[in-house]
């Protein structure tokens, strides 16, 4: 609601039956130039539409229902446990602040009659009023700003994107327990793979287009996709291991990779010894004392203990890198 005062516009009660306001067509007055900076409109819909009231003191109210496309800055950092403030400046283009002098009452947003929304809680709008000062012009320009805060409710999101995304990626550690024979470990990552490109894809039509910022989800979708990706990475090794029954594994192989891998993963291969690096024979010496499988069979040995490697190796890269993401978007 717009009120001022004309010193025009008054005039005694008892003079005129007792009446005390009135209501005349818009057309009819002189209207204040006030414009809101931020809008995308031309103007107010429905300002001309509603009579305005009059008092006998001069004072004139202006109140009508309309509808204001703005422009807000938008900060998706911590989208979708974001808070956004919309600030509504409003001023005058024609008048000086010694031909009209612009504030507000209470200096806030009336608050009380505000329409519940699916998506967002508005908290507060407090104002404040300022004086601008240019170098051409020797008087001040007054205006009010409302900063209207607007808080996310997260509940939607949570349930239907994060929830179900953090799902799918600890899907991807099963194809680590797949056996190889199965022939489906690549085609669940891809699976998962997919579903987090799908997942990010639905997160992407719901933000609005900057460069200024990065969501955390947006990253959090990246590291989980980079990590699916890795996982399919690993389970190509393993099958391409897995299957290399017709060639010969050469004895640095054997000693220096899949020895240590064996141990590491908690992989019996009969034959080794439980600590290589304490024994004194070299490996050839070595190879000939102790019976070492077929050469197919150490590269099923050696995929297994990459198979298990990399699930150790997803797990810790997947619980430390959603932690550090939690806490560095906490901090924000």
């Amino acid at each position: 609601m717009i009120g001022w005062r004309d010193c025009q516009l008054t005039w005694d009660p008892n003079e005129f039956a007792g009446i005390t306001q009135l209501r005349v067509p818009y057309s009819r007055l002189w209207i204040p130039d006030i414009s809101l900076y931020e809008r995308v409109s031309d103007e107010f819909y429905g300002l001309k539409d509603y009579p305005i009231l009059i008092y006998s003191d001069g004072l004139v109210k202006l109140s009508f229902p309309s509808t204001v496309e703005v422009l807000c800055p938008v900060d998706v950092t911590n989208f979708p446990f974001d808070t956004q403030v919309c600030p509504l400046k409003f001023s005058s283009w024609v008048y000086h602040g010694f031909h009209l002098n612009i504030t507000s009452n209470a200096m806030a947003a009336d608050l009380s009659n505000i329409l519940e929304n699916v998506e967002w809680i508005i908290k507060k709008g407090p104002a404040h009023r300022r004086l601008s000062y240019y170098i051409s012009v020797p008087y001040p320009y007054p205006d009010v700003t409302f900063s209207i805060f607007l808080e996310r409710k997260p509940d939607y999101y949570v349930n239907n994107i994060l929830i179900p995304s953090f799902l799918i990626t600890c899907i991807a550690i099963l194809g680590f327990f797949l056996p190889v024979d199965c022939g489906e470990k690549v085609a669940l990552e891809l699976t998962v793979m997919l579903a987090i490109s799908v997942f990010q894809l639905l997160v992407a039509d719901k933000l609005p287009p900057s460069s200024d910022s990065t969501p955390w989800i947006v990253v959090y979708f990246n590291f989980t996709l980079f990590l699916s990706g890795t996982a399919s990475l690993i389970q190509v090794i393993v099958l391409n291991l897995h299957y290399r029954a017709d060639e010969k594994m050469s004895d640095w192989i054997v000693f220096k990779v899949l020895q240590p891998l064996a141990i590491i993963s908690f992989t019996n291969v009969p034959g080794f010894t439980p600590f290589p690096w304490k024994s004194k024979q070299n490996d050839n010496i070595e190879k000939k004392g102790i019976t070492i499988p077929e050469d197919a069979q150490l590269w099923i040995l050696l995929a297994k203990c990459v198979d298990r490697l990399g699930l150790v190796v997803f797990l810790l890269v997947f619980l430390i890198g959603t932690v550090i993401i939690l806490k560095l978007a906490d901090c924000n």
